[in-house]
């Protein structure tokens, strides 16, 4: 059986450095209010000015929204296919979502269909670069640009993807990451983040994650324990990022029917290797003794919500009744994987 994923094979290049490392933490006696060092080399490695370490993604994605302002009778723009941590923390705000249909070819925010949705209650447009694929980043910019809309990138799935050699979480007013065990860069338990270059939001972050004197706050601190794992994470991902590319490359070009497309500039960083089989069911069943598969997502986040049952997004309905991840990890015997798809779709097609 070929794991989905393989956390013991992903974290053995760096257990002894991380052992070490806690060794280090526990002896210190202060387990928090020290991710300054981590802050500083994240926000170095992704090209952004600042970072605000946070305990986790969808803390990162609240105080994101919470710093624009965005509350009650506000509509903050997005897709509905993604983990839905990117819509409840727009409700969590009181805001309401407000979805456009993905691409067809990316899985990413359809930047064509913003124009038909902005209106006077929109605060913000928030993308997703969803599976380590880049959004169209730019062009979703620029319209938001002419309306004086700022953008937050969800790169929650997107740690190092690049449209012409810049980060994703650099192009808009910020970028929000989860550092979640199973994500590019990942902890030993809950983390994440926030990038900007703004320093009012910076300093503002810094005050709402924690209690103080002056406000009511968060508890939405990260732990220097994860800090620091993370911190040695990052100092290996780019040769991870490395193998992961190229396995995808063999994928892309010995997989039958392969669906992953990537726009020009765009180096993708693969969190998911998605692929669209049309008989998902049967697809499944056959292949589940040899390679274990998972489906990101099968319930678009429009079908929590009651009243957004007659939304129409059929791109982003058909990819959650098609799409199926294939491991995706450095070690992973990926020319067995390609040996079990090709072996079971040829049944189906």
């Amino acid at each position: 059986m070929i794991k989905f994923y393989d956390m013991n094979a992903v974290n053995s290049p760096s257990l002894d450095r991380m052992q070490s490392k806690a060794i280090d933490v526990i002896k210190s006696g202060n387990y928090v209010f020290g991710t300054d060092k981590f802050e500083e080399e994240f926000a170095e490695w992704n090209g952004s000015k600042y970072c605000v370490a946070l305990s986790n993604g969808t803390s990162a994605l609240h105080v994101a929204l919470l710093s624009l302002g965005i509350g009650p009778g506000d509509e903050v723009i997005t897709v509905s296919h993604t983990f839905r941590a990117t819509v409840s923390a727009i409700r969590y705000c009181g805001a309401t979502p407000v979805f456009v249909d993905i691409d067809p070819e990316t899985y990413t925010m359809d930047a064509s269909q913003l124009q038909n949705v902005i209106s006077t209650k929109t605060k913000a447009i928030l993308p997703v670069h969803i599976y380590g694929n880049m959004c169209l980043i730019d062009g979703i910019c620029k319209i938001a640009a002419q309306h004086n809309i700022p953008v937050i990138e969800d790169c929650s799935q997107a740690h190092g993807t690049t449209l012409y050699n810049k980060k994703s979480g650099t192009f808009g007013k910020i970028g929000t990451f989860s550092f979640y065990p199973g994500k590019g860069i990942g902890a030993l338990g809950d983390a994440g983040c926030i990038v900007t270059d703004d320093e009012e939001i910076y300093k503002f972050a810094k005050q709402v994650r924690s209690w103080d004197e002056f406000t009511i706050g968060y508890n939405y601190r990260m732990s220097n324990l994860q800090a620091e794992f993370l911190r040695i994470k990052l100092t290996d991902f780019d040769e991870i990022l490395k193998e992961k590319r190229n396995i995808a490359k063999y994928y892309d070009d010995n997989l039958i029917n392969s669906t992953c497309t990537v726009r020009n500039g765009v180096e993708h960083s693969y969190h998911v290797y998605p692929y669209l089989v049309t008989d998902r069911q049967t697809f499944v069943k056959n292949t589940k003794d040899q390679i274990e598969t998972k489906v990101h997502y099968d319930k678009p986040v429009h079908k929590f919500f009651s009243h957004l049952q007659g939304v129409s997004l059929p791109v982003t309905e058909k990819v959650a009744n098609q799409e199926v991840s294939l491991p995706m990890y450095p070690g992973v015997d990926y020319k067995k994987v390609v040996e079990i798809i090709n072996d079971n779709i040829s049944t189906i097609l």
